[in-house]
């Protein structure tokens, strides 16, 4: 109800919400996107003067905004995974091993995204794996990331 009545308040912008949200938010929206695929969808819309309300997670909705300067209205929510990784757990971690490489998703909190080498999405850092020199790699993700296969 609290999205709905913000959503109507703000009639003149489009709805993007993340994937991992509720059916009943995703049905007030005009487009769903993936953490892969948001900030090509927010390109997109900001490129044709689009006005946008993100939701749910305000995380991923900075970043997004970090990266290209859209129009955004961004609900105030949170993945709760996402929201227990700290800064200074990541950095304890990088002392104890400053040869690794830090992969995080942008749902993460501006200040351990500050300290990754790579931001992205779940695909993002599984090939990043692949691809970077480092034997040693701090994901700071939910364990599921490490049963994909590639």
């Amino acid at each position: 109800d609290k999205f709905t009545d913000f959503c109507n308040k703000h009639p003149d912008r489009t709805i993007v919400v993340y994937a991992n949200t509720s059916a009943a938010i995703k049905a007030k929206a005009d487009w769903v996107v993936t953490s892969g695929s948001a900030l090509k969808i927010i390109t997109h819309l900001h490129n044709n003067g689009k006005k946008i309300i993100w939701a749910p997670d305000k995380h991923l909705g900075h970043y997004i905004q970090s990266q290209i300067k859209a129009d955004m209205l961004i609900w105030d929510g949170a993945c709760k995974v996402h929201e227990e990784f700290k800064a200074e757990g990541i950095i304890r971690i990088m002392q104890k091993y400053p040869d690794a490489a830090v992969l995080v998703h942008p749902e993460s909190p501006k200040e351990v995204i500050a300290l990754a080498d790579v931001v992205g999405s779940t695909t993002m850092l599984i090939n990043a794996v692949a691809t970077l020199d480092n034997d040693i790699f701090i994901v700071a993700t939910d364990n599921g990331i490490f049963h994909k296969t590639y």
